[in-house]
């Protein structure tokens, strides 16, 4: 004869509801002081560095950003001047060096977001300073120039405190599948 043991049994579900309900619990709790204002002063200036690849295609940058406008409505809640520098290489086993040289550019970031983590959307354009010889080229010319303005573009993450360490990632046109470090004060 089976005999159902309800002393047990009802222990066990009672002790899996009170689990449940105790992981509920700091779950919503972990939500609510996440939706709290923890709204910190976004940094004048950062500088950071990145490295990026795509394929056969590598990039270095330093990068100056200057706080210009804070916003504390809408998407974007704080926007940075930013210039760039760095250099692009491109791997070519023709000997040619033809995508590899020096690049620049200025333009705008937005980030989002009050606290210390960012997505982060950067506009603006560059020149690519690139130049390539050989020896058997049409015009009997051992040299030709392939620098040209690009626009400059990245999507990505950032975290960044007021003071201190900045960590990016993300893709970008020239930058690509890029990360970075920095500082911001």
């Amino acid at each position: 004869m089976l005999k159902y043991n309800f002393s047990t049994q009802h222990e066990r579900y009672m002790s899996k509801r009170i689990l449940s309900l105790f992981l509920f619990t700091l779950l919503l709790n972990q939500f609510l002081i996440a939706q709290e204002n923890t709204a910190i002063p976004p940094a004048k200036n950062v500088i950071h560095g990145s490295l990026g690849s795509f394929v056969l295609i590598n990039s270095a940058q330093i990068t100056y950003d200057r706080l210009i406008s804070t916003k504390p409505n809408g998407f974007f809640k704080s926007y940075y001047f930013t210039a760039k520098a760095g250099g692009h290489a491109s791997l070519d086993f023709s000997g040619s060096d033809s995508g590899t040289g020096v690049l620049s550019s200025i333009g705008i970031t937005g980030l989002t977001g009050a606290g210390k983590n960012h997505f982060e959307v950067g506009l603006g354009f560059g020149y690519f300073f690139d130049s390539v010889t050989g020896d058997d080229f049409v015009d009997g010319t051992d040299y030709y120039d392939e620098s040209q303005f690009y626009p400059q573009i990245s999507v990505g993450y950032r975290k960044q405190t007021s003071t201190g360490f900045i960590f990016r990632t993300g893709l970008g046109i020239t930058e690509w599948a890029y990360l970075g470090f920095g500082y911001s004060f």
